[in-house]
């Protein structure tokens, strides 16, 4: 495995609404991630970043005099194209940003078709206005105003085939949401509730998924390590049945690319009739992940659905020191610890509109007995002569249907 050596570079400038050291730690892991090695992070102080380097001038000649055994130059921030061209060739070593990195994880994790293609239009987005600086080598070899002639002819060829081959994922990969609106509209006529796993990457959804579920899915201590929507038949108290969606993390600073392009798999949390907000409760920026998660839901459009906060990891810490937003439970999924009440408190949730039904069902219509014994936990069920006699409580639209049993 080939480990790139790599150089950070941050700014900390008046405007910035982020904690820089935070940042800085998750460039890092996200750096780690793509199998690349930091060996030294360079911060510049200003008042405001420059649009020619993102950094001053000075500070690009220091830069030059620390790259010996440097692969890459990595930005904590999205540079601009021009900055990435100035910066390429005041450097003359490959520089990169943020966004570019998070892409790299993405491309190197996503395992389905959805997945990739999402993948590809984020990259093909985010390529498209970096053209000339990437391919300058061509188009500056007719010189002259404007850089006119073949060049000219070559960057608008390169932006028409990446447009063409956006609309062609695009096309591919909406062809896949078609087919996961017609298995929505499958669950919805079952009646099945839907509930949600998100929050910050690295949190434990994946884990709590597994928890619940026998058919597992990845999960790793690292960022990123779910890509893909997951979602699970789960018995909640071995009883009541739902699905459980797994979903990808977000992150602070997240690339409007990939928001856009994984819109279509976030499509399952809109469908959602709960949100479980997972938190990594011994994180020193519990409230920063919390409020991350929430500006990602509201630009997804996602803003009236119920949630539950789920504060996890709680066996890293030695007394809860935060404050938990309303309604919440603390659990710890590694040691098992109160996810009886978690689910409690999900069924309190989801199921408060259920409506008790009394019913005696004719022994001739099997049909809906079955239906109701797995699709519901029964309260009592008596074999009479003639009639099965059930108490349950169920969905308003089959309170509807088998109240004819009365």
């Amino acid at each position: 495995m080939i480990i790139l050596n790599v150089l950070l570079v941050a700014v900390e400038y008046f405007s910035m609404n982020y904690d820089l050291q935070v940042s800085i730690e998750e460039l890092i892991q996200l750096a780690n991630a793509c199998n690349m090695e930091v060996k030294e992070v360079i911060i510049q102080k200003l008042n405001e970043r420059t649009p020619q380097y993102y950094i001053g001038k000075g500070k690009v000649n220091e830069i030059k005099n620390h790259l010996y055994d440097i692969d890459m130059v990595i930005f904590n921030e999205e540079l601009s194209p021009m900055q990435v061209k100035n910066l390429t060739d005041a450097l003359l070593i490959e520089v990169s940003d943020r966004s570019d990195l998070i892409l790299r994880i993405f491309e190197q994790r996503a395992k389905s078709q959805e997945a990739k293609l999402q993948v590809k239009i984020a990259r093909n987005q985010y390529l498209l206005p970096r053209l000339a600086g990437m391919r300058k080598d061509i188009y500056s070899q007719q010189g002259g105003s404007g850089f006119r002639g073949s060049g000219e002819k070559q960057i608008e060829l390169d932006k028409r085939m990446i447009h063409k081959q956006i609309v062609q994922y695009q096309k591919e990969l909406n062809q896949l949401v078609s087919r996961r609106q017609t298995q929505r509209k499958r669950r919805k006529k079952h009646d099945m509730k839907i509930v949600s796993l998100v929050g910050y990457t690295n949190s434990g959804k994946s884990s709590l998924l597994n928890y619940f579920s026998d058919k597992k899915v990845l999960e790793k201590d690292m960022l990123f390590a779910t890509l893909e929507t997951s979602t699970r038949a789960v018995a909640l108290n071995h009883q009541q049945k739902i699905l459980m969606n797994d979903t990808v993390g977000f992150i602070d600073q997240l690339p409007h690319h990939l928001i856009k392009a994984f819109r279509s798999t976030l499509e399952e949390v809109k469908e959602a009739d709960l949100l479980l907000h997972v938190v990594d409760a011994s994180s020193d920026n519990l409230q920063k992940h919390i409020d991350t998660t929430k500006e990602v839901l509201k630009e997804l459009g996602i803003e009236n659905t119920p949630v539950l906060y789920v504060y996890n990891k709680i066996d890293k810490i030695q007394e809860t020191i935060f404050v938990p937003q309303d309604p919440y439970v603390i659990i710890s999924v590694k040691e098992e610890y109160n996810l009886d009440i978690l689910q409690e408190k999900i069924i309190s949730l989801l199921f408060n509109d259920y409506e008790q039904l009394e019913i005696f069902i004719p022994y001739s219509e099997g049909k809906d007995y079955q239906y109701l014994k797995q699709n519901y936990p029964v309260d009592k069920e008596e074999f009479l002569d003639e009639y099965i006699y059930l108490s349950l409580k169920v969905s308003l639209n089959d309170y509807n249907y088998f109240k004819k049993y009365r």
